[in-house]
């Protein structure tokens, strides 16, 4: 049903991620020259990041479980599990939405965060671009594993959930403790609904690490 999956599609992820800088900024109102309205020191950023996430992508592709127990072909997607990528896709939107409209790219963005906190709120700023980049680069190779049913899958998920659950819980208590000026105050409300999101991505690590049809789903080696 799945053949062998294409990395060749993944090394464009950083190609790709310019014409999405551009058009983010002319969806909202930045029609100017790049040079003055653009912020490129987020833009390089994303850049490098997106070779090092192809890389990475490459290097987790070509590796397999050590053992291999199985003793009949996998089993098909279907009920839980089907509903789990059904949730990775919708995430995936949620995550490219949220991108789109954080303005991570344009200058003015960037100026006025200086006039608000100075450095802290820039180190903030890009700290929370390279977290939304890892959850839309992640969320993405989670999916490409799903669907192919690899047997990497339910490792890499427990993984990157963990990560995420950390990094919210770091967020939360970095917000609680920060002095936000009034404007910002409903980051620190908003990060609240985290906790929801924390105890529902806790539910499906543990349903992914104890599922037996988990196990028998995602059973195929690289290619």
């Amino acid at each position: 049903m799945f053949g062998e999956p294409e990395p060749t599609h993944v090394r464009r992820i950083f190609v790709l991620l310019f014409p999405l800088i551009f058009l983010n900024s002319f969806a909202n109102g930045e029609t100017q020259a790049p040079g003055t309205y653009y912020n490129w020191v987020n833009i390089w950023l994303c850049f490098f990041f997106g070779l090092l996430f192809t890389i990475l992508f490459r290097f987790l592709n070509k590796h397999s479980k050590t053992i291999d127990q199985r003793s009949n072909p996998g089993m098909p997607l279907s009920g839980w599990v089907m509903f789990l990528g059904i949730n990775l896709l919708a995430r995936f939107v949620i995550q490219i939405y949220f991108f789109w409209h954080a303005n991570y790219f344009l200058q003015s963005t960037w100026i006025h965060l200086g006039q608000l906190g100075g450095m802290k709120y820039h180190v903030l700023f890009i700290i929370e671009l390279f977290l939304s980049l890892i959850a839309v680069a992640g969320t993405g190779a989670l999916i490409y594993w799903f669907f192919g049913r690899r047997d990497i899958f339910p490792t890499l998920f427990i993984y990157y959930a963990g990560i995420y659950i950390v990094v919210t819980c770091i967020l939360l208590i970095t917000y609680h403790f920060m002095n936000l000026p009034p404007e910002m105050i409903s980051i620190r409300r908003d990060m609240y609904m985290q906790i929801l999101r924390i105890s529902y991505t806790s539910a499906w690590m543990i349903f992914v690490w104890k599922s037996d049809q988990v196990k028998q789903t995602f059973v195929y080696p690289a290619g």
